[in-house]
């Protein structure tokens, strides 16, 4: 399949995840699982003996996945709630999605910071995927 193809094949994906919730949320439980079997399956193969810390995020990319809906069907409000009750585990979230690729927002001790920084780069990343995905259009016009 040439690029072309599959770029509209995943347009095609796309616009139907936008237009039907039900769709979108059977891919995003299909997604869900697989991603939880496939990080427990493998976190158990390379770590065995690893000890339960409360802190520890476990699945930070299906963490990070519903942030980013929430943040899109709900709003910033409901974020800012979600990621409040995450606590000292959203330190351990910046590890994913490139939130935090220098390490020095980990280091601070207001969570509140930390949260707007999250937010912030969801933004960020965000409109750039929406910038992207219009180049595309553009350059297939």
């Amino acid at each position: 399949m040439d690029s072309l193809k599959l770029a509209s094949l995943l347009r095609a994906v796309a616009d139907v995840i936008e237009s039907d919730p039900k769709f979108a949320k059977a891919i995003e439980k299909h997604l869900a699982e697989n991603l939880n079997f496939e990080n427990n399956q493998n976190s158990s193969e390379a770590k065995p003996n690893k000890s339960s810390n409360k802190n520890t995020l476990e699945n930070g990319d299906v963490v990070l996945a519903e942030c980013r809906r929430i943040w899109r069907e709900q709003g910033e409000e409901q974020l800012k709630i979600y990621l409040s009750e995450l606590g000292e585990k959203i330190k351990e979230l910046l590890k994913y999605g490139q939130l935090d690729p220098t390490r020095s927002i980990r280091r601070k001790k207001d969570l509140n910071v930390i949260i707007d920084h999250v937010i912030e780069k969801l933004k960020a990343q965000e409109q750039s995927g929406k910038l992207f995905a219009a180049s595309i259009n553009n350059n297939l016009s």
